[in-house]
This record gives C-alpha cells, structure tokens and sequence, in this order.
C-alpha cells in the first residue's frame, strides 16, 4: 500500500511538472531580411515606426493561433548583410516571447520561405 501512494504521488508530480513546465515562456529570435519573413505578405503599415511594426508581427502570430507574450527587437551589426535580395539580413533581430507549447506552432512557420530561415 504504501509503495502505491508513493507511486500516485510521483507520478502527480510529474503530470503536474510536465502542465506547467509548457506554459513556462520561451524567446524565440528571428534574423529579419529585406522581404523574407513569415509575415511580411500580412502586415500593411501607413507608417513605419518599430512599435507598428511589432503590432504587425504579433496580429500575424495571433492570426496563426500562436499566443505571444510580447515583441522586441535589437540590433546586431554582425549579421548585417550587404545586399538587396529578399534573404539578406537586416541586422535586426526580432525577439518573440511565447509560452513553450506554441514554439512548434512558430517554427511551423519557417516552411513559408525558400531560403532555409529559421527561428532559433
């Protein structure tokens, strides 16, 4: 009996661990290109600002049923590529916090382009 209640009580732990363990929030990062990101076919601005721009990416992200948290972006001048084509990096890194369990739903995303693009 006793080695029962200590096997009930593990294994709540663990199912209990595992439930919240997926709304522990993730930050994914993706290199922003001139016109190869998952969204830009969605968002239409009147003007450019950075906050308009996140409000862009998160309706995207939202429209695809993937709960975000919140939208950042910095600069990394390491990654800038000098180029005009659609894939060249910007230098931008577009910052997005969601909950674990969405992670595969915005990784699905990557397949919308053609030059291997990925969120990390």
């Amino acid at each position: 009996m006793k080695q029962l209640k200590l096997f009930i009580y593990l294994f709540t732990a663990v199912v209990m661990f595992n439930a919240c363990n997926k709304d522990e929030a993730v930050t994914m990062r993706w290199d922003l290109t001139g016109c190869s990101n998952p969204w830009d076919s969605q968002i239409t601005l009147d003007t450019f600002t950075t906050e308009a721009y996140h409000q862009g990416i998160y309706d995207y992200l939202s429209s695809e049923n993937i709960q975000v948290n919140y939208i950042s972006s910095e600069f990394d001048s390491s990654i800038v590529e000098v180029c005009n084509a659609c894939f060249c990096k910007t230098g931008e890194i577009i910052l997005i916090n969601i909950p674990k369990r969405d992670k595969s739903k915005l990784k699905r995303l990557e397949n919308s382009n053609q030059f291997n693009l990925e969120f990390y």
